[in-house]
């Protein structure tokens, strides 16, 4: 296992800095480097076109996953300069999913919550995308309602993504177009999509996406809700049955929409933007256009519905 020294400075400006030291256990103590990662062993999704990035991925999601998870008891958060949180458990997942993937794809772009974004990664065709903890405050709460969540887009499209819920014991892995995985206690194995539900409608708890969720709500009065933080969790909730609808009708930052929508289309779900048209990732602004999941057939007349009904995508 890897052990980490972390010390960060977190201030009131428009960054913080952060330090890890990284070693990793071995008889000889070397360092972790691309020759001593551990190897993860052959995967039912060896014969998937990018193959070799999911490894990567999911090895590094499952790392910080439970690094994150170890770290969690009794965790203090500081506010960043946009007002969300961040706590040394975030830094420490970031910090582990970014040594994973500079050392195998040194050439690739990376887009991080807790890093600055650069301009740079916009000519890059390859983006990775990591939100180290996706629900920083239920991690902070002690609940299990968080996830780490890793992705790749290429050319603006979505290839693989990796969600890791580390609270319950699960790893899904999603590649569009070519199937979805669960890796748990029972081992690894495909990933259906469980159609109990359809009629219950996922949404947000946060207070400033109150006024979106009634407009939402009120669109579709037939639908009963469930509510989470995280946006790889409620694809989790989705997938397995308990909800057949997500709707997120306001700007989304592209790290919490691009992994659970990987997981979601390669299960089989349809995921699209507000206006029903495909979900583009390493756009400039690094944020989606609102978002629809689903597992249901009649996801198109829906978001008609609720053009109709005066639903559309709100600051």
């Amino acid at each position: 296992m890897a052990t980490a020294e972390y010390s960060n400075n977190l201030g009131g400006g428009t960054s913080h800095e952060t330090t890890w030291k990284f070693t990793q256990a071995s008889p000889a103590g070397q360092a972790l480097t691309a020759a001593t990662i551990p190897r993860v062993h052959q995967s039912p999704y060896a014969h998937v076109p990018y193959a070799h990035e999911v490894s990567i991925a999911l090895r590094a999601a499952r790392e910080a996953g439970a690094t994150a998870l170890q770290m969690q008891g009794g965790i203090e958060a500081v506010e960043k300069a946009d007002g969300s949180p961040v706590t040394p458990g975030d830094l420490a997942a970031d910090a582990i999913v970014r040594q994973h993937l500079t050392l195998n794809f040194p050439a690739d772009a990376i887009l991080s919550e807790e890093e600055a974004d650069s301009a740079q990664r916009l000519s890059n065709r390859r983006l990775w995308i990591i939100d180290p903890i996706d629900g920083t405050k239920d991690y902070v709460a002690g609940t299990g309602e968080w996830a780490v969540q890793v992705a790749l887009a290429v050319d603006g499209v979505l290839v693989l993504g990796v969600l890791d819920l580390p609270a319950e014991g699960l790893c899904l892995v999603g590649v569009p177009g070519h199937g979805a995985w669960i890796l748990d206690a029972n081992g690894q194995r495909p990933l259906h999509i469980d159609t109990a539900n359809q009629d219950v409608l996922i949404t947000s708890q946060s207070k400033r996406n109150r006024e979106a969720v009634a407009k939402v709500t009120a669109a579709l009065p037939e639908f009963r809700s469930l509510h989470a933080t995280s946006v790889g969790v409620k694809v989790w909730r989705m997938i397995s049955g308990h909800a057949g609808l997500y709707v997120h009708p306001r700007p989304l930052a592209e790290w919490d929409a691009a992994a659970p929508a990987a997981v979601l289309l390669g299960a089989g779900g349809t995921v699209t933007d507000l206006a029903g048209g495909p979900l583009r990732f390493n756009s400039p602004g690094g944020r989606c256009l609102g978002l629809v999941y689903s597992k249901r057939d009649d996801h198109a007349a829906l978001i008609t519905r609720m053009a109709a009904a005066g639903v559309e995508l709100m600051p």
